[in-house]
């Protein structure tokens, strides 16, 4: 019920419907497509030197650093199914030789570990195979400050228990 919500900050069903117990049922949506909703910049700077080698040059910037990323993952294609030669690594790598893919790991990236660098080099020509890069990560911080306070019944006003799970869901995050 929008009205309810604009109100009182209260999310309830159209006409005081019951929520259904152990169902799950989504209230609430929200995007975001400003400037600062990507938690981080990926800048990726190929340079082909004209020798059958290419000189990838990799970073990330934390943008938002009120959030806290895990388990990050960095995909850049590399246009061959040869491994890179790794110059110089913030995180962890895995090369994939099946898909040719690079996978750029941390852990963690927060504002205490807000940037990074990859250095590679691999044999080639393209230097648009390296694009385009994907990111996957997890977070418990949500890009709009929202909390749940408490659930209560509408009926009774009684609080009910409940619990809470976060998650961040993209539905793209790709470097063209």
């Amino acid at each position: 019920d929008k009205k309810m919500y604009e109100k009182n900050g209260t999310i309830v069903l159209k006409g005081g419907k019951p929520l259904k117990l152990s169902s799950p049922v989504g209230v609430l949506k929200w995007s975001y497509s400003g400037e600062d909703a990507a938690p981080l910049t990926i800048n990726c700077w190929p340079d082909d030197e004209g020798t059958g080698t290419i000189n990838v040059n990799l970073e990330f910037q934390l943008n938002r650093p009120d959030m806290t990323l895990t388990d990050v993952n960095i995909l850049v294609p590399l246009g061959t199914t040869d491994p890179p030669v790794i110059d110089e690594i913030d995180g962890q790598y895995k090369h994939d030789p099946n898909t040719g893919m690079l996978c750029w790991h941390h852990d963690l990236i927060d504002s205490s570990n807000s940037s990074g660098s990859l250095e590679f080099s691999i044999g080639g020509d393209d230097a648009d195979a390296f694009f385009p890069v994907q990111v996957m990560f997890k977070s418990q911080s949500f890009l709009c400050p929202i909390e749940i306070t408490d659930v209560t019944s509408t009926a009774t006003g009684a609080p009910i228990p409940n619990n809470t799970e976060k998650s961040v869901g993209l539905d793209t995050y790709a470097i063209p």
